[in-house]
């Protein structure tokens, strides 16, 4: 169930497969190396052209690598010191659950993987469809209340989703 099957263009089957490991890894490049390191375009690479990011701060407005590009270049330049720290990565087949934590405070050194319940980091979950090793959509949801600890007049452009447009 791990294992996805690539196919080539002619229909036949291709001699390798990924693995979900594989599938949990490029996630992590993408934490590391877009959102951390800031190499918008390695997003031509690990995203579809006609990805989708169905939440978080642009949802289905930009289509394709250039939702990453823009929605990580307006995190970094509200928060010069931006951070997404790993908390837990699961795969199943093409799907990959993420749970992170962001965090804006110079002070967090960025070496561990845990929250460190600071007030300036916000907590949140991303869940990705990913298939011959590239993200084809994700739906990004966090915690409302840790919104409310950063500064109100650098994040009003948060998408918050309200009780009304969840059940809807």
């Amino acid at each position: 169930m791990g294992l996805q099957t690539l196919r080539r263009t002619s229909g036949q089957e291709s001699p390798w497969t990924i693995t979900a490991a594989e599938n949990a890894r490029l996630v992590r490049q993408v934490i590391e190396e877009i959102w951390n390191g800031g190499d918008l375009e390695l997003a031509d690479q690990l995203f579809t052209p006609d990805y989708v990011n169905h939440g978080g701060l642009i949802p289905d407005l930009v289509r394709g690598p250039e939702a990453i590009k823009v929605s990580v270049a307006m995190y970094r330049l509200a928060f010069p010191a931006f951070r997404v720290a790993v908390v837990d990565l699961l795969a199943q087949g093409q799907t990959v659950a993420l749970h992170w934590a962001a965090h804006r405070a110079p002070g967090h050194d960025g070496g561990s993987d845990a929250p460190d319940g600071n007030p300036d980091t916000l907590r949140g979950m991303t869940f990705g469809r990913v298939s011959g090793g590239q993200i084809m959509e994700s739906w990004t949801c966090w915690e409302t209340a840790g919104t409310e600890r950063l500064d109100q007049s650098r994040v009003s452009w948060l998408h918050r989703v309200q009780p009304a447009e969840a059940t809807a």
